[in-house]
């Protein structure tokens, strides 16, 4: 199967280090077709309707799945007509309110890179319950709210930097989030950066029957359309073609 790398960042709209032809070059070199989804919410470059338009317009020219990468929690309303220029939306969470107070993902990102080695969560999180309803709570109102299609990076979140996923994950989370994402018909993302989900959850959304995305959630062309996690979590557990998302569009062209 010629999988869809539907998470990929560029320098010309977002926190991307590579061109559009860089990814497409990765692309053809990796044997994969590729999708391009931008960060969008209110924080973000892509912060508006009109500016969507705008990029909707420019991946129109090049052979892309054309898709946008929603902070959730942070996001706002996608209106019908520009919504349907894409063929998708990945909702992504890259921070929570606690008690007023935004916690952000970016020392997460810093520790899972090498680069905050004293990284202790625990400093900024003291209930963690809390957090994880919070979380799903996020989820939820955002499944209401916007017609997205995947949900990116399920796990890239602060317990990640506490221990192995199965000691600090929470089953009941796991099993609040494989029944929201059946229930709103989104699909997990396998992602290649952030090793997600991992063994226990995935084995949970298999069996029940949750649908998956693949993605390289590429910044630089080093890593772009790199799947060799998704592949290895699909072949692992089985998963059939039908459940890997796809868009109906053809993509021509790599």
């Amino acid at each position: 199967m010629s999988y869809l790398d539907c998470h990929n960042h560029t320098a010309e709209w977002s926190d991307g280090r590579q061109s559009i032809e860089e990814i497409l070059q990765r692309a053809k070199e990796e044997g994969v077709r590729v999708g391009l989804s931008d960060h969008t919410g209110l924080g973000d470059y892509l912060n508006s309707n009109d500016r969507l338009l705008a990029y909707a317009d420019f991946l129109s020219q090049y052979p892309v799945a054309r898709g946008l990468e929603m902070d959730l929690g942070r996001s706002f309303m996608v209106q019908e007509g520009v919504r349907r220029k894409f063929d998708y939306m990945i909702g992504s969470v890259h921070g929570i309110e606690l008690h007023g107070m935004r916690i952000g993902f970016s020392p997460l990102i810093k520790y899972l890179k090498g680069g905050l080695p004293d990284y202790n969560p625990n400093q900024q999180i003291k209930d963690w319950d809390l957090f994880f309803k919070t979380h799903l709570e996020v989820l939820k109102k955002e499944f209401s709210e916007q017609n997205y299609s995947i949900l990116g990076h399920c796990t890239m979140l602060p317990p990640l930097a506490l221990g192995k996923p199965e000691e600090v994950f929470p089953e009941w989370w796991e099993e609040e989030l494989v029944s929201a994402l059946l229930m709103h018909n989104v699909a997990m993302e396998i992602s290649n950066r952030w090793l997600t989900p991992y063994d226990r959850l995935m084995k949970k959304a298999v069996d029940a029957g949750v649908r998956f995305s693949v993605g390289s959630d590429g910044h630089d062309p080093q890593k772009t359309c790199v799947l060799d996690y998704p592949k290895e979590m699909i072949w692992k557990y089985g998963v059939k073609d039908d459940r890997i998302f796809d868009i109906q569009r053809k993509i021509q062209g790599n």
